[in-house]
């Protein structure tokens, strides 16, 4: 479990560079309802998406310039990301799900665990349409979480 615990920090740390620039632009969401609390700060999603990366299906969420082809970017982009990894991009509700909280407002910082749930009711070619629960407290007392619905531009892979 925790090789795959730092796959995941590694796929996501290596995720997002198209923050830091002045110019990026994200993939909006298509439609939401979630709603994310990093340490206290709420939080609402503005982009997204799901794609597969080296194997790993893959839905990242946050309020910076996260787009399709991110994942090949190397450094975060400014403000809060959610980002989960599910068995696969298909129909079906999905327990014990990793999801990486991460921070990037005046310095980098991150947290999660496997113990979201994810369900998803809908793939086509263009989105992902699905709902995500995630809260989780860490030993000095923090509070993360995720909950909501949303719809996601699914990626080429």
């Amino acid at each position: 479990m925790h090789a795959s615990h730092s796959r995941l920090i590694g796929l996501v740390v290596s995720l997002f560079a198209a923050g830091c620039g002045g110019d990026a632009v994200g993939e909006p969401l298509i439609a939401t309802t979630l709603v994310g609390e990093y340490d206290g700060v709420e939080f609402i999603p503005i982009n997204g998406y799901a794609t597969v990366y080296d194997g790993n299906s893959i839905i990242v969420l946050g309020t910076g310039p996260i787009a399709c082809g991110s994942e090949d970017d190397s450094l975060p982009p400014r403000g809060h990301t959610a980002a989960m990894r599910i068995t696969a991009l298909a129909e079906g509700s999905y327990g014990n799900v990793q999801v990486q909280l991460y921070s990037n407002v005046g310095q980098f910082m991150g947290s999660g665990s496997n113990s979201g749930s994810v369900t998803i009711s809908s793939v086509t070619d263009d989105s992902v349409v699905g709902e995500v629960t995630y809260n989780y407290t860490d030993a000095q007392d923090r509070e993360y979480s995720i909950t909501g619905t949303f719809e996601v531009a699914h990626c080429a892979y």
